[in-house]
């Protein structure tokens, strides 16, 4: 795949602290925002921004050049064609100059101290590889830390390894040491949704993380999003991930229960979706693997017989309409 770089990042590597890597398509309306978020961190003078473009078919490329002509710390890569995030990433990380690493979404926002906060803990604490912090989430476009529309706060957990493998609560905007690459390679750029969860399982196995319960950063819950728009790819990536790591999970009877109780429903919710576009094959193959992994998964056992129901589907149809004019969604 052909690749270049636009424009020149004139900041001294030594001066170099944080690479936010910024993976850009089709977000014209997001990467001003993002760029001035960025610019506006209390590190900015230490901060390199790379901005990966991967085939995008909007109009970023203006914008981003004309903040490089205003800034110098921002790298420019552009692609020809379309790539998945986490190869955007790579990428990304690979052209970085950083001793930490951070993704940054186009339609995410950050306090303003938020990267020198994350920074400090890992210059202290040479042992942790990875810092997240807590958030607020908003479905308002394009607010700031400052000035937004909050729609819940996003309280993370504590690191525990072994409950990363019941579900991924790092968050959306960690900070991580560049070396980490070095030792567990990159993201594996064949997943189009779950990649980073492959990662930060994979480094959980050797190393430390550490939670900042302090809310760094601002979350847009964005309808469009690829974990939003293509449920099947998510839950799928997902029960793909979990299944490979469960094998060496610790033998902790308690947390093996959880974890499978946790893969036995996405395993069910993904038979819903088989059974919703008609595909029963695969719907009876999911739901079948759900309960072998909980056989008290009830929701699994009503859609292996809807499944074989004479109507099934049409019957399950009925009962989810019933069900939804009894409690109606929260949207």
């Amino acid at each position: 795949m052909r690749f270049r770089a636009v424009g020149k990042n004139i900041m001294a590597k030594k001066d170099c602290l944080v690479s936010a890597i910024v993976s850009v398509y089709n977000c014209e309306r997001f990467i001003a925002g993002c760029l001035e978020d960025l610019e506006r961190q209390t590190i900015a003078d230490k901060l390199e921004i790379v901005a990966v473009n991967s085939g995008s078919q909007q109009n970023e490329d203006a914008i981003i050049k004309r903040f490089q002509a205003k800034y110098g710390n921002i790298v420019y890569i552009k692609t020809e064609d379309r790539e998945t995030i986490y190869q955007a990433w790579n990428r990304g990380i690979k052209a970085s100059r950083g001793k930490y690493i951070t993704s940054a979404n186009s339609d995410d926002r950050h306090r303003k101290d938020a990267f020198e906060v994350m920074a400090a803990v890992l210059e202290e604490d040479k042992d942790i590889a990875l810092v997240y912090a807590d958030g607020i989430a908003t479905d308002e476009e394009n607010g700031t830390f400052e000035r937004h529309e909050p729609l819940r706060p996003l309280d993370l957990p504590d690191f525990d390894p072994g409950k990363l493998l019941i579900r991924c609560f790092i968050g959306p905007q960690p900070m991580w040491r560049r070396k980490v690459h070095d030792e567990a390679g990159y993201f594996d750029g064949s997943f189009k949704v779950a990649g980073d969860y492959e990662f930060w399982l994979r480094i959980s196995k050797t190393s430390r993380m550490k939670h900042l319960k302090e809310r760094l950063g601002l979350y847009f819950v964005n309808p469009a999003g690829a974990e939003r728009i293509n449920r099947e790819i998510t839950i799928s990536e997902t029960v793909r991930i979990r299944g490979e790591y469960m094998k060496d999970a610790p033998r902790d009877k308690s947390l093996l229960r959880a974890v499978r109780r946790k893969q036995s429903a996405a395993l069910s919710e993904l038979g819903y979706i088989y059974i919703d576009r008609k595909d029963f094959a695969l719907a009876g193959k999911a739901l079948t693997s759900s309960l072998a992994l909980n056989p008290f998964n009830f929701k699994s056992y009503a859609g292996l017989l809807m499944r074989f129901a004479p109507h099934g589907p049409a019957i399950l149809r009925k009962a989810r309409a019933g069900r939804e004019r009894l409690f109606p969604s929260k949207g």
